[in-house]
């Protein structure tokens, strides 16, 4: 009959005990307007002709297992029904029909695993933390982003969310644990949880480990935490800093006598990110040697690159040969390193800065690796040792006293943006 397969048509390709069934149909919708004038193959090579369906008798059986759709005499489809699991001495129950098996014992899986592909206890903490292993190993983060990662990933671990399955957190799960962030966490803290968790359900359901993405309704939340701002120096408190580092009489005093970091290497730190603008970290990683290839200084273009970083990597100072704007200068089409030219400062001072460092640098028998700025011991200055003994010196001159934790190196970066837009402004 015409749409309805017959009994020997069906196949019955899984399932028992538990496990549902899949049928296989081969639906033939007889071509009445081409039953006289066309043949297929095996139509055209059948010697039965009292039994073809075109004399409407039955078919023979080399017609009936034929499955080709391009027969000129049948409409030919093949569906698979599933059909549950049977329970105790319940009927199965039709659960639909589908284009092809797969569907077929997907649908049968979501009813056995109570509406997923795919029943598992993963938890929201191993999906970040697999997904940051991958990045890492891809490159596409430096140590330093997984591990502030990892801090977000066993905060959830620490609150319960973490250590729920994917499957079982709802809307409100999630919810309540931003909600319990706004009076701890800075908005960007707040922001950066919300991100990770949604990435996590993104990649959930890309695999089909769920329904439904419950991060879509969620609510924004606001840190009660004051925004913190970037506070410039004023030009008269930053001419005050320049003029204590750069008064001779000081020089003595500027660091520790216990300190690896010499007051003239930290008074040519500071004065270059009053100059520059540069990213302390950028400027601890510049290297000079006689090779002009290996260098990031070129007195004679009078330009140097940033190109690397200095950070800290599981509580260890490490050289990254990339900056923290390189993905987004890529994805501009712009070359990775920046190419600073010193004429960005006034004439001669960003020259000045790099020569008499660099031959303060040069006498200096540990210094292996031919850093421009390094300890006496030859290791990697840390930006904590500059803040250190900026925030002291910023003390000692009554600079921001209101600062309830004192003044930053990074604030000279700041200092020189402002320098640059009181000049625009003037001009």
């Amino acid at each position: 009959m015409a749409g309805r397969p017959r009994k020997d048509e069906k196949s019955k390709t899984k399932g028992r005990n538990g496990t549902g069934t899949i049928s296989k149909c081969v639906l033939k919708n007889d071509k009445k307007e081409r039953r006289s004038t066309q043949f297929c193959r095996i139509c055209g090579e059948c010697k039965k002709k009292n039994t073809c369906p075109r004399t409407k008798e039955t078919a023979c059986n080399k017609c009936k297992e034929c499955t080709n759709k391009n027969c000129p005499i049948y409409y030919i489809s093949v569906r698979y029904k599933a059909f549950s699991p049977q329970k105790h001495n319940s009927k199965r129950e039709y659960l639909g029909s589908f284009d092809t098996q797969k569907e077929a014992q997907e649908s049968i899986d979501k009813y056995i695993n109570g509406g997923f592909t795919k029943k598992n206890d993963i938890t929201l903490f191993k999906i970040l933390e697999s997904k940051g292993t991958k990045k890492l190993n891809a490159n596409l983060i430096v140590q330093s982003s997984d591990d502030r990662n990892e801090c977000i990933r066993n905060k959830m671990q620490k609150q319960g969310i973490g250590n729920k399955p994917i499957q079982k957190i709802t809307t409100d799960d999630i919810q309540e644990y931003l909600n319990g962030l706004k009076d701890t966490s800075a908005q960007s803290e707040i922001d950066k949880n919300r991100d990770e968790i949604k990435s996590a359900f993104t990649y959930a359901m890309q695999h089909k480990l769920i329904l439904e993405n419950p991060t879509n309704n969620l609510v924004e939340v606001i840190s009660s935490i004051p925004t913190k701002v970037a506070r410039p120096f004023e030009l008269e408190e930053q001419q005050l800093i320049l003029d204590y580092i750069n008064d001779d009489n000081n020089i003595n005093k500027l660091t520790d006598i216990r300190s690896r970091m010499d007051s003239i290497t930290f008074r040519n730190i500071v004065r270059l990110a009053f100059a520059t603008g540069q990213r302390i970290g950028e400027i601890l990683a510049l290297i000079q040697t006689e090779k002009k290839h290996s260098s990031d200084i070129n007195f004679e273009k009078k330009t140097f690159v940033i190109s690397k970083t200095i950070t800290h990597e599981k509580n260890k100072l490490v050289l990254v040969n990339r900056t923290k704007n390189d993905k987004k200068r890529l994805r501009q089409g712009l070359p990775r390193e920046r190419e600073i030219s010193f004429s960005i400062a006034p004439p001669n001072v960003i020259e000045n800065i790099f020569t008499s460092q660099i031959e303060h640098s040069k006498e200096n028998p540990n210094n292996t690796q031919h850093f421009v700025f390094c300890n006496s011991d030859g290791t990697f200055v840390d930006q904590h040792q500059v803040t250190t003994t900026f925030k002291r010196i910023c003390r000692e001159l009554h600079i921001q006293d209101d600062n309830p934790k004192g003044c930053y190196i990074h604030q000279a970066r700041h200092s020189f943006v402002t320098r640059c837009l009181e000049a625009r402004n003037e001009s």
